[in-house]
């Protein structure tokens, strides 16, 4: 790879970033991330029993702090709701709400679905093939960047 074809490939990432623009607006007092959540712990439930807020937190990378704080405000706008772990008391699941479930559907997989239509003309294997090649080269980078 060329200095130049780097330098593409980096122009491309911010345009890639700035994508994430044209995510819909969150409802009042919720922020982009709090959308993202949503979607973690609804994907979550489709594989998991019970929904932690640990998972939630290691599935995204964030501290528990930081996961903790983000749905305490879900809850606390009726997106979700807490309940203990029928394994152990200690520990807390978390549930999405109808109010969160209906926001899943409208914000998440609502803009997917426009975006499948809007995407049409791009192949699967070129879409799969941009996916695959985005984590390769920012793993590889990470660990050069990150654990020297």
């Amino acid at each position: 790879m060329t200095p130049e074809l780097s330098d593409d490939y980096i122009l491309a990432c911010m345009s890639a970033k700035r994508t994430t623009q044209f995510l819909p607006d969150p409802p009042e007092g919720l922020r982009k991330r709090h959308i993202y959540i949503i979607k973690i712990c609804y994907d979550l439930s489709l594989e998991l029993d019970e929904v932690r807020v640990s998972d939630v937190a290691e599935k995204i990378n964030m501290t528990l702090p930081s996961i903790t704080r983000n749905i305490t405000t879900l809850e606390e706008n009726g997106y979700l709701r807490k309940e203990e772990n029928s394994e152990d008391r200690r520990v807390v699941n978390i549930i999405l709400t109808d109010k969160g479930l209906a926001l899943y559907k409208e914000d998440v997989y609502g803009f997917h679905k426009k975006n499948s239509e809007l995407l049409k003309d791009i192949s699967e294997e070129d879409m799969r093939n941009t996916i695959k090649t985005i984590h390769k080269i920012y793993h590889l980078m990470e660990k050069e960047y990150m654990e020297s």
